[in-house]
Order: C-alpha cells, then structure tokens, then sequence
C-alpha cells in the first residue's frame, strides 16, 4: 500500500472530488480525515470508507472560520497522532459578471477558496516541519489558468492557488516538505450533475468542447491526488497537473482545415 501509516486530512470531502480522494487514499492504506461543513456527508463518507476496511473519522468543519481551520488539524493529531497528507478542496462558489457581483460575494469566494487554503496549510505546516515531513496538495482548476465567462471570483482565486502552491514548495522543499496542485476541467461533481439535468444543451456543448467527449469522473482527481500525495512523486514539487480530458491542450480556435475530434 502506497500511504500505509499515513494520516491524510481533506476539505470538502463530503462529496465530490474531496469524497473520491478520501476514499482513494483509504484503499492505498492512509488513515483519512473527512472534513466537510456538511456534517452528515462527512460521516456517510467515512462511514463508507470503514465499512470497506479502511480507517476514516468525519469532522464538521467550515474553513473560513479559523478556529474550525486549527479545530481540522487538532482532530487529526487527537485520533491519529500525526499529519501526512493535507488536500485543500473545499470551495465556495458564486457566479456573476465581475462589474455585477457584489464585495462581499468576492470577498466570501476569497476567504473559502484562497484565504482559507493558506491558513489550513500554515497550520498544518507547523506539524509537518516537526515531523519533517510532509505533502500538501491543492484543488486548482483550469479555470486558474485561463477565464471564463461569469466565473471571474473563482478564476482568481483558482489563480492565486496555483501561485501559493508554488510559493509554499518553495519555501519548505528544504524541510521536507512538498506542495502541489491539481488542475481539474469539467467534472461529475453534485453541482455540475444539477447543471448537467438542468441545461441539458449546454452539457451537450461542454462535452463537444473537451477532446476526449465526455466530463470527468471524481476518481479521476482523486488518482491524481495520490500521486501527488505518494513517494512515487517525490521529486515532483510546486507542479501543478492538468486532468481536463485535453481541454485547454485547444486553442478554442475552429478548424481551419476541417479536421474535428471525431
């Protein structure tokens, strides 16, 4: 098992890509740390992951509070004994024209989405720099790379993740330390499944614009993750990996020559 005896917390693993690499990391030996505001997700996750044989405590949390942030990495040491692994996932997200959304609508999207990754990873630095050693990744999106329409809160927050991975690997290398992202496009997570049933075109539309035809699949992060979280990456470092079925591999212009995917 690639994280046997390694203790991994996660953010926003109630569900979703959080949900997945909580149990991906499980099944490969790593004690996990189901956080998520959503109290009851958290524990059918861990619940789940238990039932399959492998160890997982749930804990209510809301990281744009800073006490609930010191709250996640004192549960982890009080039922595990250490930190490993810390994965920053959890997101708020609010949509708009960024001459139409309103301050605190920024502001919010910032303290859950970049705010809240650097004081989660700040203190779970203070146990992994002890331990001397340690693995932090962060959930960016190609919507950190590139914007989108509607989506200005979330494509500068995603941005600025990106930026603090880099700025943390840096810093702590020497220490033992390793911090990278991954970069997901379009994937079956409970928002875009409600988006999915709900504007069944533009999902036709999304899967068109991806090379491969199709959305992506929770695991399909949550494989990422563990190899990023595992010593099979231990020279990778303030990387960021794409796993967007080839969209951004496009320069969004048409076909001069006819030639499609298909």
């Amino acid at each position: 098992m690639r994280l046997k005896d390694r203790v991994a917390l996660i953010s926003g693993s109630g569900s979703g890509i959080g949900e997945a690499t909580a149990k991906r990391l499980a099944t490969e030996g790593a004690a996990v740390v189901v956080a998520d505001l959503n109290e009851e997700g958290a524990q059918r996750v861990a619940e789940e992951i238990r039932k399959a044989g492998g160890k997982a405590e749930a804990h209510k949390a809301n990281i744009g509070n800073p006490s609930d942030v010191e709250g996640m990495i004192k549960f982890a040491l009080s039922k595990f004994g250490r930190l490993d692994i810390l994965h920053n996932n959890a997101i708020r997200l609010y949509t708009g024209k960024i001459g139409e959304m309103t301050l605190d609508q920024f502001r919010k999207s910032v303290e859950v989405g970049l705010t809240a990754y650097f004081y989660t990873t700040r203190c779970a630095l203070e146990v992994m720099v002890a331990q001397r050693k340690g693995a932090i990744i962060n959930t960016a999106s190609v919507s950190g790379l590139a914007a989108d329409y509607g989506l200005g809160a979330y494509n500068a927050i995603k941005a600025g993740v990106i930026n603090l991975t880099r700025a943390t690997a840096i810093e702590y290398a020497r220490k033992g330390i390793r911090c990278n992202a991954v970069c997901p496009g379009a994937i079956l997570t409970p928002p875009i499944l409600k988006s999915r049933s709900a504007m069944p075109e533009l999902a036709r539309i999304t899967e068109q614009a991806i090379p491969m035809g199709r959305y992506g699949e929770p695991v399909e992060i949550a494989n990422v993750v563990l190899f990023l979280a595992s010593d099979e990456a231990s020279y990778v470092n303030g990387a960021y990996i794409v796993a967007d079925g080839g969209l951004t591999a496009h320069t969004g212009i048409p076909s001069v020559s006819g030639a499609s995917a298909d």
